[in-house]
């Protein structure tokens, strides 16, 4: 064997030495695995990962893994049961020491059959109204933080709108309008009890499919002054129809056609085509789920050692067009804010 073979042969056995110790050192790391309800291009679930990533990018000790359960499209049971089914097998194959789950399907589809299961702990977020079907509460190896609406910022909102109106109201009336969806409905308890006064609160109604959600729009406007909206990505297009309605087009319909303001309680609303919205931050979430994952492997404790948080940061968007169309003008940080966040549409 002469030098150049020689020379050959150790070069690759010091690669390969490099690529197993690499593949050991990866092997032994603790794994994290991100598990969310949704697709990775849909606004919010975007926008938790860019909170997720915000701590996660600086993570060298541990490997993480993310899942996409792709649950916003589809309404179908058995659809949905076999996207669990998929959840599970790939949190099972990567064994994490830790498992995020993102908004609820992630937690009733799959994270809640690893409950108080030993080797793994949960962190819930997005979570809308309680955890009481996933037994979460009391349970040994789980924390999270919850995704409950942002009302106060709201109220304050339509009460800022309102003064700059001619002949305002000192108790403009509200109605909340709803699509048909199961996360949207856990959420209306809240809505429906909060301490709105001085607005005069007209309660929620439910649009069942596109055309119901139209006549709504129109007919509900002649009875109050404002209309907010939470979602319609479960909106069917008619009423014999599955086919869920485009967004995008619920939306720029309804800021086209509204007869009084819709001000969304989402921060994708504005995305989607809305004048205003006020809702929770999907970077708050984000970013708390990691450090909560973060907390757990670094102090090696249970989750259960860490109090389910509440979220508190909301993020402001606005589409400056539609809010010149209907003449409301708001105080110069709301514009501000908006900026910052990148969500202050020209």
């Amino acid at each position: 064997m002469n030098k150049q073979t020689i020379s050959k042969v150790l070069s690759l056995l010091f690669l390969l030495a490099i690529f197993v110790t690499a593949v050991i050192v990866n092997s032994t790391k603790p794994r994290i695995m991100i598990l969310h309800s949704y697709h990775p291009d849909y606004a919010w679930t975007r926008e938790i990962d860019v909170g997720l990533r915000r701590v996660t990018d600086s993570w060298l000790d541990y490997t993480v893994s993310w899942h996409y359960m792709d649950t916003k499209k589809h309404k179908d049971k058995g659809w949905l049961n076999r996207a669990g089914i998929i959840a599970r097998r790939a949190i099972d194959r990567a064994d994490p020491k830790v498992l995020i789950a993102i908004d609820d399907f992630a937690q009733s589809l799959a994270a809640k059959y690893y409950v108080n299961k030993p080797g793994i702990n949960i962190i819930f977020g997005g979570v809308n109204g309680t955890v009481d079907a996933y037994n979460y509460n009391g349970a040994k190896n789980v924390t999270g933080i919850f995704e409950h609406k942002q009302l106060q910022p709201i109220k304050e909102t339509i009460l800022t709108i309102e003064r700059g109106v001619a002949n305002a109201s000192s108790h403009p009336k509200l109605l909340y309008l709803m699509d048909p969806s199961a996360s949207i409905k856990r959420g209306r308890a809240k809505i429906d009890n909060f301490a709105w006064k001085p607005i005069q609160y007209e309660g929620s109604v439910i649009a069942q499919d596109f055309e119901h959600w139209k006549e709504l729009i129109v007919s509900k406007a002649k009875e109050v002054d404002y209309i907010i909206v939470s979602n319609y990505r479960k909106l069917p297009k008619g009423p014999k129809e599955k086919a869920f309605m485009n967004p995008t087009e619920v939306m720029s319909w309804t800021e086209a056609n509204s007869p009084v303001p819709v001000i969304g309680i989402n921060s994708f609303n504005v995305e989607d085509g809305a004048m205003l919205s006020v809702g929770v931050s999907p970077y708050e979430q984000g970013e708390v789920v990691a450090k909560m994952a973060e907390k757990i492997l670094e102090q090696k404790i249970s989750a259960d050692r860490i109090p389910f948080q509440k979220n508190k940061m909301y993020i402001i968007a606005l589409r400056r067009e539609a809010l010149q169309k209907r003449n409301i003008a708001l105080p110069t940080i709301y514009e501000a804010f908006g900026r910052a966040t990148e969500h202050y549409i020209e």
